[in-house]
């Protein structure tokens, strides 16, 4: 079977496209002439493109079996036009691609940030309500980059819902909770390791939260079982660890694979005013990089983060299988042996 990836080079795509090659699929990477190969296997072949590039798109998905579509702006920092030309463009030239070229299988990886993340009294299921937009401290005045990113996977999803029901093209969304693993960078896993090491000692998060989390590789076969299920129609899935753990676990669980004291956890009050100062000041300089605390930042270990996995273990049969503690402890020794932490 020949299967198309975009955002192949990138934290999620990378796995996945290592594992789909291990089972034995002929797989071709669509990537920008810019993106760096090196954690591709071998035996990938590679197309260099644009998903904003339309002709070139269509012109490179000509005669495969299946497409998974990665490829998104993903983080808490960027121009609210690029997250609207890279998530919703981008994905709207994928999907009349497919159709142009009469593939009839797509795999979209969302995320359950479109359901929101904000405190919920129990687990969500995939029929539950959109509700992207986090409220933040001035959201009147101006937006967080984290909501521009939740508004727009959102809108990319519903598109490609509504446009493969229309088409008969069968879509499987993967919507996974917060991803971990090797090559991560812009999740928060390795800011956070990346501070302990430096001696951190105060971190914006309460004890008592729950933190839905699930190890790179896992998704990575969540996804493939859903190319291999062959399901017809449109199907709607969150991937995540059978238990989420309590914050203080997930981050206590980081510190201890560093060797590190874990940090004070000190009220959100601490730190939103500071999360909302960086954010205003780094607008009116117009500076690219991200501060190190934002309004989202200072907010997300505050939160119970979870979300209802049973309809992945029961229509996929896929169940989470790597523990928290050896997930991070993988994590931490790649990042240790690839030299991003000493």
């Amino acid at each position: 079977m020949k299967i198309f990836v975009t955002g192949a080079t990138g934290f999620i795509g990378s796995h996945l496209t290592r594992q789909l090659i291990k089972r034995g699929y002929d797989v071709t990477a669509y990537a920008r002439q810019s993106s760096s190969l090196k954690y591709l296997p071998g035996k990938t072949k590679v197309v260099f493109g644009d998903i904003l590039d339309y002709e070139k798109l269509k012109s490179a998905l000509l005669g495969f079996d299946a497409v998974y579509h990665n490829a998104a702006l993903a983080c808490d920092w960027a121009d609210k036009n690029e997250f609207y030309k890279i998530n919703v463009e981008g994905t709207t030239n994928v999907l009349n691609a497919i159709r142009a070229n009469r593939i009839n299988r797509l795999i979209l990886t969302s995320s359950c940030a479109v359901l929101g993340e904000e405190d919920y009294p129990s687990a969500k299921k995939e029929e539950s309500p959109y509700k992207p937009k986090q409220k933040y401290f001035l959201s009147g005045m101006f937006e967080s980059d984290m909501n521009h990113y939740r508004i727009t996977k959102a809108a990319a999803e519903k598109e490609a819902i509504e446009f493969c029901r229309q088409h008969g093209i069968s879509l499987t969304v993967i919507r996974p909770v917060w991803v971990y693993g090797p090559r991560e960078f812009h999740a928060g896993p390795f800011n956070f390791c990346s501070a302990v090491n430096k001696g951190l000692i105060v971190f914006p998060a309460t004890a008592g939260k729950r933190f839905h989390v699930i190890y790179v590789e896992d998704l990575a076969k969540a996804m493939i079982l859903a190319l291999e299920k062959n399901f017809d129609g449109i199907n709607i899935f969150n991937i995540g660890n059978k238990k989420s753990p309590m914050v203080k676990e997930y981050l206590g669980a980081f510190c201890k694979a560093t060797g590190k004291e874990m940090p004070f956890l000190l009220p959100e009050y601490y730190f939103a005013p500071i999360g909302v100062a960086a954010e205003f000041i780094y607008k009116i300089l117009g500076i690219k990089k991200s501060p190190l605390l934002t309004r989202a930042r200072a907010k997300m270990f505050y939160c119970d983060n979870i979300y209802d996995i049973t309809k992945a273990e029961r229509l996929l049969g896929f169940t989470a299988s790597t523990t928290l503690e050896k997930g991070i402890e993988k994590t931490v020794r790649w990042w240790r042996q690839n030299g991003f932490l000493s």
